[in-house]
């Protein structure tokens, strides 16, 4: 899965794109729990960050 189709999904899931980090980051929002989403487009996400991102984000 690549970053900008995970992004898609997290946009489907109610998550929020609060604003941009240092760089390619994003600081992202689901009700009260936030996390940082590195937005590296076409690139393949690996398992780890799209599972972290996931644990923040209670998903």
């Amino acid at each position: 899965m690549s970053y900008s189709e995970f992004k898609r999904w997290l946009i489907e899931q109610g998550v929020i794109f609060v604003r941009r980090g240092k760089g390619s980051h994003w600081i992202i929002q689901l009700n009260d729990k936030r996390s940082v989403f590195p937005d590296h487009g076409s690139k393949e996400i690996p398992n780890g960050t799209r599972l972290k991102i996931k644990k923040d984000l209670g998903l």
